[in-house]
């Protein structure tokens, strides 16, 4: 087998990502991945890659081999397509709110063929070098050690936390660490631009950030982090939950399916105060193409809010967050980011 053509896709401090025609190969092309930095993330890419090659093959492009002296794994190429960005920066709302709802079919599909999978994936990832906890307890302790981020944001606004937080956050770590019925393989960072539309149906790109966890961690996409319209966001989430129940009868029941949306929700909106500093009061940049840090700060609240709303838990958090959304509310005026294939969605 030989390649040639070669076209660099990608190159930083993290990893080098080209593309290859393959001469007289079983595939037309091929991906390489080289992480010279950062190899826990190459290892994961290269985990869940080979993972779901064996597991469910059509969620996306297919592991061939890989050197783990050289950091180095070699993938199918999926061919250029147009990702789920793509289409909703585009002029077709029909195709925008389908590539949307197609994905969160897709997710649900991913979580239910592999739940109960944990071993599988386990023994994959630690024949690799190894990463010092799982992906989901590193989630959970991200969380309470850097409540103190939080508490500054608070501070910055002239406000505390209300009582019980501390303890409610506690409680979001402990189902971000132990999932229950809701664990599963997930993406990790499941972005418009990591969806792939092909001619033989969407696939997921890029696992460095993929792993065993709660299943939920990949819906925040059209739940929270992604401004999407209200009508939209439940279609997707009604379609999510159909695909996942087959596998998931915690899915099944209104309470606990309400709870596992909060609760990530709740952790989610955390990490991102967490993640961006007090500055953002005195200077806004952006944070995603598109869209502000306060607009998704506000976003994010606005979101979480909605989602706690049926859910009997969490006052504490729930109030501190409230507090905080009251105060950024009262200083930023913030047009809302529309996709500019969805203008007319929910309108």
């Amino acid at each position: 087998m030989l390649l040639g053509s070669p076209e660099l896709l990608k190159t930083g401090t993290r990893s080098v990502v080209v593309r290859a025609q393959v001469r007289g190969g079983p595939v037309p092309g091929v991906i390489l991945k080289h992480f010279h930095d950062e190899p826990v993330c190459g290892f994961d890419d290269w985990a869940g890659t080979e993972f779901l090659t064996r597991r469910a093959p059509e969620q996306g492009p297919h592991f061939l081999a890989g050197d783990v002296d050289a950091r180095l794994f070699v993938q199918e190429d999926l061919g250029r397509g147009r990702t789920l960005e793509e289409l909703l920066r585009g002029e077709d709302e029909r195709a925008a709110a389908g590539g949307v709802l197609s994905t969160a079919r897709l997710t649900g599909q991913l979580h239910a063929r592999t739940m109960g999978l944990q071993s599988e994936y386990e023994l994959i990832r630690q024949a690799l070098p190894p990463r010092h906890q799982r992906v989901r307890v590193e989630n959970a302790r991200y969380l309470l050690e850097h409540e103190g981020r939080l508490l500054r944001w608070l501070s910055a606004l002239g406000a505390e936390a209300a009582p019980g937080t501390r303890e409610d956050l506690e409680t979001v770590a402990r189902a971000l660490a132990d999932p229950g019925p809701f664990l599963a393989f997930t993406h990790g960072d499941l972005a418009p631009s990591n969806v792939l539309f092909t001619l033989e149906g969407p696939r997921l790109l890029d696992f460095e950030y993929a792993g065993m966890r709660h299943a939920m961690y990949d819906a925040l996409m059209w739940l929270v982090t992604v401004p999407f319209p209200d009508e939209l966001v439940s279609r997707a989430d009604i379609t999510y939950r159909i695909a996942l129940s087959s596998q998931c009868e915690a899915a099944q029941v209104d309470s606990q399916w309400a709870r596992a949306r909060a609760t990530v929700a709740l952790a989610r909106t955390v990490n991102l105060f967490q993640w961006l500093p007090p500055r953002v009061l005195e200077e806004d940049r952006e944070w995603a193409p598109g869209l502000s840090e306060r607009a998704a700060l506000l976003h994010h609240l606005a979101r979480c809010r909605a989602l706690l709303a049926p859910v009997d838990g969490f006052p504490g958090l729930a109030r501190t967050l409230q507090t905080l959304e009251s105060r950024l509310s009262e200083r930023w005026t913030v047009p809302p980011f529309v996709w500019p294939a969805l203008q007319q969605v929910g309108h």
